[in-house]
């Protein structure tokens, strides 16, 4: 190995990426606007809270007993 120890070694500091040395991430603060939910109010509109499956209609057509 070209590295003095044994192990894995950090770059130096001047070639360090922003999170190797530390930097937040992001602030962490939650978006408090009110404008931010406009526009979503009727997205669940016109929608069945329990819709039925796609395949449903096929399934009972090729499984169903008739002769």
């Amino acid at each position: 190995m070209s590295a003095p120890n044994a192990g894995r070694q950090s770059p130096e500091p001047e070639q360090q990426s922003g999170s190797q040395l530390g930097n937040q991430a992001g602030s962490g603060k939650i978006d408090e606007s009110k404008s931010k939910d406009q526009g979503k109010d009727n997205q669940t509109q016109g929608l069945s809270s329990n819709p039925t499956p796609v395949l449903k209609e096929h399934s009972e057509a090729t499984t169903s007993k008739k002769s």
